[in-house]
């Protein structure tokens, strides 16, 4: 690592071990989940020194010079006496990292264990007892991983992640990377421990989509954003999770994605998407944006999120397959974002969407014990029968 102050990080802060084994808090409720958490910090000995450090699960995985520097500056700061400041936003804890003159954000730490409804919410917010996070089919405890899940999946537009180092992905997604962190400065009800969360680089800005109206905003802006949301089945995007940057060449506004932590839901129940009521939804792709979502693979993209250390659990990896699927055979179809999005959304709470129809229906075609592609197989196929009545075939 670059700076002197990282260089001196105990000998395990590449430390490897199984996300799922110890995270998955569908198997245990929120707080033996981090009851466990802690003993794995036990047995690991922590040096109470310690102040950050990245976990990286599989050693084959080399994090990109860009990352290695937001660690770097975030350590420089935190070594520098610089304390985390709590944003006053959101519902669970976010914190601002300086850099080491105190002057500037370089990052944002989203502890596991403040998430909305976890153990150690600074919020104020109920545990939940059954593990479900504040939208359906997500996870108290697990935010974290979709966070960097968002950023790993957002390809730069030649070719994957992981195989392009610091190239800035298509929909922007800031460098996000699961850390550890020690500081007193963040929420500890039960005595000073170590925690583990998402730390995203620090994007400047000049507010949200919500300071402003979206008249203004590109649409090729608003189009990258959409092809994210669909393809994640994002159950919380919003005008405040959107930040408008500029672009140094021409000043024009960029628009940045944050807050992944509800991306690829177990469902489809909880999908919204604000731009849906946005003026550039309804315009059609370009050859440029369409050409990037048939380069998708759904497939590749659990493998890539697998050699990172998450084994994506069934129910979440369906959706991303049936998200990037509906995306896919829209364009083909010439639907618009809107289109697209609509299907994936429900119009009221107690009316279900199409895309959720759609896998009902799939689900009552097959048999229980039917594997992974025959049930693709059966979404594919009662979905082509939506879209062409939707479409009105265009080939007829």
């Amino acid at each position: 690592m670059s700076s002197a102050g990282v260089s001196t990080l105990s000998p395990v802060s590449r430390e490897t071990f199984d996300y799922e084994r110890k995270y998955d808090a569908g198997k245990e409720d929120a707080r033996r989940e981090y009851e466990a958490i802690e003993q794995i910090m036990s047995r690991k000995a922590l040096d109470r020194g310690l102040l950050l450090e990245p976990v990286i699960v599989n050693p084959k995985v080399e994090l990109s010079s860009e990352v290695w520097d937001m660690i770097d500056t975030t350590y420089d700061g935190l070594d520098n006496g610089n304390s985390p400041i709590r944003s006053s936003e959101g519902t669970g804890g976010a914190y601002f990292m300086l850099d080491s003159t105190g002057q500037k954000y370089v990052s944002v730490f989203k502890p596991i264990d403040e998430e909305p409804m976890a153990m150690n919410n600074p919020r104020g917010l109920p545990l939940s007892l059954d593990g479900e996070g504040l939208k359906k089919g997500t996870r108290v405890g697990q935010g974290a991983f979709r966070e960097v899940a968002a950023y790993i999946l957002d390809h730069p537009m030649g070719g994957r992640r992981s195989l392009f180092g610091d190239d800035k992905g298509f929909a922007g997604v800031p460098p996000t990377v699961m850390a550890k962190c020690l500081h007193e400065g963040f929420n500890h009800p039960e005595g000073l421990t170590a925690k583990f969360g998402s730390l995203q680089m620090f994007m400047e800005n000049n507010g949200s989509c919500e300071d402003m109206g979206p008249g203004a905003f590109p649409v090729k802006e608003v189009h990258k954003i959409t092809v994210l949301d669909m393809r994640l089945a994002n159950a919380d995007r919003h005008a405040g999770n959107i930040l408008i940057g500029r672009e140094k060449e021409n000043d024009q506004a960029v628009l940045i994605p944050i807050d992944h932590g509800y991306c690829l839901p177990t469902s489809f129940e909880d999908c919204t998407f604000e731009w849906l009521y946005w003026p550039q939804a309804r315009q059609p792709y370009s050859p440029e944006v369409i050409d990037y979502i048939k380069s998708l693979d759904a497939e590749e993209d659990i493998a890539l999120l697998k050699f990172h250390g998450w084994d994506l659990p069934l129910e979440c990896a369906r959706t991303l397959r049936i998200s990037t699927m509906l995306l896919k055979k829209g364009v083909e179809k010439g639907m618009t974002p809107f289109a697209i999005g609509s299907l994936m959304c429900r119009e009221s709470l107690n009316k279900e969407s199409v895309i959720e129809g759609i896998v009902k229906a799939a689900l009552d075609s097959v048999l229980p014990c039917t594997s992974e592609a025959t049930f693709m197989d059966a979404v594919s196929e009662i979905m082509d029968q939506h879209l062409d009545e939707i479409t009105g075939n265009y080939n007829s």
